[in-house]
């Protein structure tokens, strides 16, 4: 999955934000916000407040003549030179300017309050830590008026944008993803199944957890000590091993939630939690994959358009990335994708493990501007481009047929995705309070697991610990 790599970047942002962004919205004065403290409202009564800054809800980017600079953290691969060009055409009041942005720059922009105008980030991991310190603008009357946005065109997943301070999925709305996927569907290389003897699975019907290890464990090869082809890849740059994102999509599945009801705790003393976790790093030392233990540093991605790994846990992207791989695009109908596994006895979800897109910063001095090119961006043409490329799904029904539908390939894909669509609507229990989710924290515990350096018990009772001191801490920061 892409995430992992935007994940590890944002854990150390949103723990910067915590103990930063208190002060970071007090530069407000340029904005229309008719909050009396500065847009924080959020911040304060935690229920996603006031900070609306709707004075101009229609979208109309001002009628003063002045040209404004709107500033953005989507990066060049998101938003091109040429597609600048065209907006800044079609809208000669407003220029766009991209800000290439690390963890410890936007941090610091975040305090200052110079942060750009429209924030890049996930909705699954980001968004509730910024509407929590009141750096999201509700963006609820823009886009119940936009005649772009409409209600019954916007797909469910537009929702992860939404929380009333405790609940994701509710509540005001405070941005949009750009595109997403069912990030914990399997993609098979049948070349690799071919080499195993294995026959591939039922695209129709999705395999539980165990299922997925039970069959990685077949399709992995060794002559003798070394490993000729392994099972299973976790995703498409690191190792095969139990990761925080998709221990969240397993509980979801099983019905689990380490949460308490506030939010104010985390408990991982959770029986799916234990089986998790056994279940992988019994993964780890089968060797279905590269892992810390067998040190192969070799990334799932190449592994698996090299026929070195039968599948790969990706979304609907994934796709993208085969389409246009050298080794892969000539060979399509060796590929193919299968359902979002579920819990054993859980319920079947494929929810997103990001979503990633933008909110409009409360302290923006320019929102109207702002919501201009936010609502070109994320509905316009844009929106049309990247449905075409087959890199993502768009967040609107109607764009749904931009997608390739081609060649055989692309056939196989969209017809598990049809499917696969009926059961994207729930989304991954994450704490706003825990920065990354809770990701450093998870591994820090679960790898010594892999070299018989801690036991299950200690792994569970060390991580809760640590994830509740460190919601104590955001917590008291954030002046709850």
């Amino acid at each position: 999955m892409k995430l992992r790599k935007w994940t590890i970047m944002l854990t150390a942002v949103t723990a910067a934000v915590i103990v930063l962004s208190g002060c970071g919205n007090s530069n407000n004065s340029g904005s229309t916000n008719t909050s009396s403290n500065g847009g924080n409202t959020a911040a304060t009564n935690n229920s996603g407040g006031d900070n609306s800054g709707n004075a101009a809800a229609t979208g109309d980017s001002g009628s003063s003549g002045e040209v404004v600079t709107i500033r953005t953290s989507v990066s060049e691969g998101e938003l091109s030179k040429d597609q600048i060009a065209e907006f800044e055409k079609e809208h000669p009041n407003i220029k766009i300017e991209i800000e290439a942005l690390d963890a410890t720059k936007l941090a610091a922009e975040l305090a200052t309050g110079d942060a750009p105008d429209v924030i890049r980030l996930s909705g699954v991991f980001d968004l509730p830590n910024y509407v929590i310190k009141g750096i999201a603008l509700d963006l609820t009357d823009r886009i119940e008026q936009s005649s772009v946005f409409k209600a019954d065109d916007l797909l469910p997943i537009t929702n992860v944008f939404r929380f009333d301070g405790k609940t994701v999925g509710a509540g005001p709305i405070y941005g949009l993803p750009k595109d997403w996927s069912n990030d914990y569907a399997i993609y098979y290389n049948k070349k690799a199944f071919d080499a195993a003897g294995v026959q591939v699975p039922d695209p129709t019907k999705p395999l539980t957890w165990p299922e997925v290890f039970d069959l990685a464990k077949k399709l992995t090869i060794k002559e003798g000590d070394k490993v000729k082809q392994y099972g299973l890849a976790a995703n498409e740059w690191g190792k095969t091993e139990p990761n925080f994102n998709n221990l969240l999509q397993y509980l979801l599945s099983a019905g689990a939630d380490v949460n308490a009801a506030d939010n104010g705790s985390v408990n991982f003393d959770n029986q799916a939690v234990k089986d998790y976790i056994n279940m992988w790093v019994d993964g780890v030392k089968s060797n279905v994959g590269p892992n810390s233990v067998n040190n192969d540093q070799t990334s799932g991605g190449d592994l698996f358009f090299k026929d070195q790994v039968a599948m790969i846990i990706d979304g609907y992207w994934y796709s993208g990335a085969i389409r246009s791989n050298e080794s892969s695009k000539t060979h399509l109908a060796d590929y193919g994708m299968l359902p979002t596994p579920i819990a054993p006895n859980g319920t079947r979800v494929a929810p997103t493990g990001s979503a990633t897109g933008a909110i409009i910063n409360a302290a923006s001095k320019h929102p109207d501007e702002a919501w201009t090119f936010f609502e070109w961006f994320f509905g316009g043409k844009p929106a049309d481009d990247r449905a075409k490329t087959g890199w993502g799904l768009p967040i609107f029904k109607s764009k749904m047929d931009l997608l390739p539908e081609e060649t055989e390939f692309d056939k196989q894909v969209n017809a598990v995705l049809q499917d696969e669509l009926n059961y994207t609507s729930q989304y991954l229990k994450v704490n706003p309070y825990l920065a990354g989710g809770g990701w450093s924290i998870f591994d820090k515990y679960v790898q010594p697991l892999y070299f018989g350096k801690s036991n299950l018990d200690e792994a569970i009772k060390g991580m809760t610990k640590d994830a509740n001191v460190a919601i104590e801490e955001a917590k008291a920061a954030a002046g709850q």
